[in-house]
């Protein structure tokens, strides 16, 4: 993991900071690697926090930064060839493989397959092949919202696997610059073509007792037109008809709405505060274990363990419950509590009278307590 900006003179508050994380890591039985960047004013602090904690200080590297209009990639050599490759592929094997014997790597390439990530969209796969035999592999990640992509990994010192790399596929906004942790051959060798040294980071690492869970705290869903049992129950809990085309619904009396169309979109930040709301509610009410679904029609979501994500040390929480331009849901397997995002409409479909204690009154203050209660004979054509 990795920390927000920290106050040099506020000691008391990076000691905190550690426990909640190994609060919630003891909680999921799950490994820590907390990344300390020696920029950071408070680095010092956050590194006696870290051994006074029981982490154990690991591999340092150098943390380069490229412009990519200012890179000099060099070109693989006759009957060399680089390439992007799907999970599907055979290639892509022999790239997790050598990515397990190599490293460590910013982010495991192992751990993005377990999630199901996309390549092309989520990461960028890429290997180096001579007669077809991968030799080494490289795999980029999109930074959201940001002029960066990251090298999670790079299992040799061969820059030509990021000569040409299709950084169009992270838009928007487009890629200007790479980042990267390196060191040794790799280090030396992205020095040479451009990369900027701008600070180190040093990791730390701590395991707490018990066996870590077997999944990911995530994963990608792939859409399943033949396998959609969770998509009917969701549906069916608001009375939602997406083949009629005009996003019909007839929400049931345990629910309310809140309309957030006069908002400033995803970046205004009463709709992080939302956001933040339902993550918090629905982490109350989810039972150890237990999972939750986003749910687009006809689209990829996501399904998650909302213990396992969003808090300090943990994978960013994934999906939304505010839609921007599709229909969607956030809603448990069994579809008794969650939220339903209407897109045209712009309302916030929140149900479960359990949900519905968590987070009414803070959605009240943020989003105006003029809601609706709804009538199981109550329609709302879009």
């Amino acid at each position: 993991m990795t920390n927000r900006p920290l106050k040099v003179e506020d000691s008391a508050s990076v000691v905190r900071l550690v426990q909640q994380v190994q609060a919630s890591a003891a909680a999921c039985a799950e490994p820590v690697e907390w990344r300390v960047f020696h920029h950071d004013a408070a680095a010092s602090h956050l590194s006696m926090a870290l051994d006074a904690a029981g982490f154990a200080a690991g591999w340092e590297r150098s943390v380069l930064v490229g412009e990519v209009a200012e890179l000099d990639f060099p070109e693989p050599e006759p009957v060399w060839e680089t390439r992007s490759v799907r999970w599907d592929e055979p290639q892509a094997q022999q790239a997790l493989d050598l990515a397990a014997r190599t490293g460590p790597h910013r982010f495991p390439l192992a751990t993005w397959h377990a999630m199901g990530s996309i390549p092309y969209w989520d990461v960028e796969v890429r290997v180096l092949t001579h007669r077809g035999t991968v030799i080494a592999a490289c795999w980029l990640e999109n930074v959201s919202d940001t002029a960066y992509a990251v090298i999670g990994g790079l299992t040799a010192a061969r820059p030509e696997l990021l000569a040409r790399l299709p950084l169009w596929r992270f838009r928007p906004p487009p890629k200007q610059f790479l980042a990267a942790d390196a060191d040794g051959q790799v280090r030396d060798v992205l020095l040479a073509i451009g990369f900027r040294e701008i600070t180190t980071v040093r990791a730390h690492h701590w395991t707490p007792p018990g066996e870590p869970a077997a999944t990911p705290p995530a994963r990608h869903s792939l859409y399943n037109g033949e396998d959609g049992q969770i998509p009917r129950r969701c549906e069916a809990r608001v009375g939602f008809d997406y083949d009629s085309g005009r996003g019909r619904y007839r929400a049931p009396v345990d629910s309310r709405r809140w309309f957030y169309g006069l908002l400033g979109g995803r970046n205004d930040p009463v709709i992080a505060a939302a956001e933040s709301v339902i993550e918090r509610g629905l982490r109350a009410c989810v039972r150890t274990g237990e999972w939750v679904y986003v749910y687009r029609p006809y689209l990829n979501g996501w399904e998650f363990d909302p213990h396992r994500v969003g808090g300090p040390g943990q994978p960013s929480w994934p999906g939304s419950a505010i839609a921007d331009d599709e229909f969607q849901f956030l809603a448990t397997a069994d579809a008794r509590l969650g939220t339903f995002a209407h897109y045209a409409e712009q309302t916030l479909v929140v149900f479960g009278e359990d949900l519905l204690a968590q987070v009414a009154d803070d959605l009240d203050r943020l989003l105006g307590g003029e809601t609706w209660s709804f009538g199981s004979q109550t329609s709302h054509p879009a």
